[in-house]
């Protein structure tokens, strides 16, 4: 399978990546992910559905499936513009398994963070962000 084409977003602009993969996966996305060093890494755990809703074997299998969400792990980090073609690849290359049910990935551009105390702002929390 080809790499997916995501175009990278301008500078200094950053993006912010939810991926929501496998649960199974977990370990080979990060692995994948440590050459782009993304930025503040925040994972959980979620329970959801989509196409592989009839494909259910896999989890009965395994003893995971209960009702019509299956579980899955939902994985959040920011990422320089330029780096966003590497981190989509790198979150592909982890989650995928060549079957239904590999998860998504939402990029979204990240204009101005702001600290929650409010104390830093803009590209001082940017820079601090990657440091």
């Amino acid at each position: 399978m080809e790499p997916t084409a995501v175009a990278p977003i301008a500078e200094p602009t950053r993006a912010r990546i939810v991926a929501v993969v496998r649960s199974m996966c977990l370990d080979a996305v990060i692995e994948q992910l440590v050459p782009v060093a993304p930025s503040q890494l925040m994972i959980e755990q979620v329970r959801g559905y989509g196409r592989q809703k009839e494909h259910l074997q896999f989890y009965e299998e395994v003893g995971t499936w209960q009702g019509s969400f299956l579980p899955k792990v939902r994985l959040e980090f920011t990422v320089r513009g330029s780096a966003v073609p590497a981190a989509v690849d790198a979150v592909c290359r982890g989650a995928r398994t060549g079957r239904v049910g590999d998860g998504k990935i939402f990029v979204q551009a990240v204009h101005g963070p702001v600290a929650a105390g409010g104390s830093v702002l803009g590209q001082a929390l940017a820079e601090e962000s990657e440091s």
